[in-house]
């Protein structure tokens, strides 16, 4: 992946890029924040702008979406709605603090719209696993006047196929934006997100959902694909590094 030998157990990278972890911090939940929770986190906190009081919405509870809905809770949330298709997900996101769960955008918009008495929500993020073009105007219908709805998830290269009402979007002054891992900074919110962690504030042990072995790997992609767990993590053996 990018060059990096991701699944290689050993490495050489400039010392520019590495972050040193307290040797009180496991590793293998140190590993999340390498990406994962550093982007969803970060999405919240800094590209969203979450704040205090505000209703949120997170589409798509993977593993980034938990992370964003904990920066989310964290940055002072009143709400925090959870969509996925998986049950399982929902049953998840509301462990790590969601307030409401639904399947799909179109499932929540009305009790969205009724708790809100039609406001809608202060800031939507869309966290899904393969983002296309056909999500951004229900999540924007789904943004409230003057709100903000942030796109975390990676969509193709070659996908330029993105509808909206173009109508409603100038008129309730709605704001569109792009993230990359999360407006963060590696150096700076890494150990900020330990310490969060060490501080029992980030819940990084119960997004674990299964641990594997270098030859399970295509089981734990498969398992991510099938929506069977939040974050799997590698565990190398000294066979592995032989």
């Amino acid at each position: 992946m990018c060059l990096l030998g991701t699944f290689s157990p050993y490495t050489v990278v400039h010392h520019t890029s590495v972050v040193k972890i307290d040797k009180d911090i496991p590793l293998q939940l140190a590993c999340l924040v390498g990406c994962c929770v550093t982007t969803g986190y970060g999405s919240a906190v800094y590209t969203a702008g979450i704040g205090s009081g505000d209703d949120v919405g997170i589409v798509g509870v993977g593993g980034v979406g938990v992370a964003a809905l904990q920066g989310a809770i964290n940055a002072g949330a009143r709400t925090v709605v959870a969509i996925d298709p998986v049950e399982w997900k929902r049953e998840q996101a509301i462990k790590f603090g969601a307030t409401h769960t639904f399947a799909s955008i179109d499932e929540a918009f009305g009790a969205v719209a009724e708790a809100t008495s039609g406001r809608m929500l202060d800031k939507v993020l869309i966290t899904v696993g393969h983002m296309t073009g056909d999500l951004v105007d229900p999540a924007l219908m789904l943004t409230a006047k003057a709100g903000r709805c942030v796109v975390t998830a990676m969509g193709s290269m070659l996908d330029s196929d993105v509808k909206l009402s173009l109508f409603v979007f100038t008129m309730m002054q709605k704001e569109l934006r792009g993230t990359i891992f999360g407006g963060g900074n590696a150096r700076i919110d890494i150990p900020k997100l330990l310490s969060l962690y060490r501080m029992g504030k980030l819940n990084l042990d119960d997004m674990v959902s299964r641990r594997y072995r270098l030859d399970q790997i295509n089981d734990a992609y498969q398992d991510m694909l099938d929506g069977n767990i939040i974050r799997g993590i590698i565990r190398y053996t000294d066979e592995d590094r032989g």
